[in-house]
């Protein structure tokens, strides 16, 4: 009963170690890879747990691997934008201007009752509340409301990805995009985040090793 206890409290202390190891991105929602990690690390610990003739050191291995394999996966993301949206997809806008956007809808595979529920959920009845909504890689909704004074600025480019939807809405081109950070003195490799709705923009540098990064807001003349 001694050993079980001693056993119990080791591979806790080694499961705790290992999220650690992975970060606080396993606080959040859960990405598809990330939710396998811990499926697959609560599972070896409950196997180690009940297979008290296992040695102690092969069981802690795997799970150590499993997180490391984790923190691999998830270094080549922040490295690679487009790995990232292989492995985890991307927003897709569902609601613009009150409208829905059915073939999003479809091609995401979710229902009209799905989305009412979920703007539900938000505490809004009608799609025509929403200016900007979009479905989250996580499946979540993120919204913009309608009620608000200030229109709804939308992500043209997130660290070197272009978004082709909302550079439709605003009937605007990636030509369009380049030029635009030419006249601020930028490169599209240079920009961590630049938002526009219309009229203003907001645009986040990358930070470089010295400095922290900036950001400006501007008007399109």
């Amino acid at each position: 009963m001694l050993i079980w206890i001693l056993r119990t409290a080791i591979i806790y202390v080694v499961v705790i170690l290992a999220m650690r190891l992975m970060g606080k991105r396993q606080l959040g929602e859960l990405q598809p890879s990330e939710l396998v990690t811990t499926f697959l690390i609560s599972n070896v610990a409950s196997i180690c747990i009940n297979e008290p003739d296992l040695p102690l050191v092969s069981s802690m291995v795997p799970i150590f691997l499993i997180a490391s394999l984790e923190v691999l996966n998830s270094s080549a993301v922040w490295y690679s934008p487009r790995y990232a949206t292989l492995l985890f997809g991307r927003p897709v806008t569902v609601i613009r201007n009150g409208q829905i956007c059915q073939s999003a809808l479809r091609r995401l595979r979710i229902t009209a009752a799905d989305l009412m529920e979920a703007l539900r959920s938000q505490g809004l009845l009608t799609p025509e509340e929403v200016s900007w909504g979009v479905i989250e890689p996580n499946g979540t909704l993120s919204i913009a409301s309608a009620q608000e004074e200030e229109s709804s600025m939308l992500p043209l480019l997130i660290d070197r990805q272009i978004y082709h939807e909302n550079l439709e809405a605003l009937s605007l081109t990636e030509k369009w995009v380049d030029e635009y950070l030419s006249e601020k003195g930028l490169h599209r490799n240079q920009v961590l985040l630049f938002l526009y709705d219309g009229d203003e923009s907001l645009i986040i540098k990358k930070a470089s090793r010295k400095a922290e990064g900036s950001s400006g807001r501007g008007k399109q003349s």
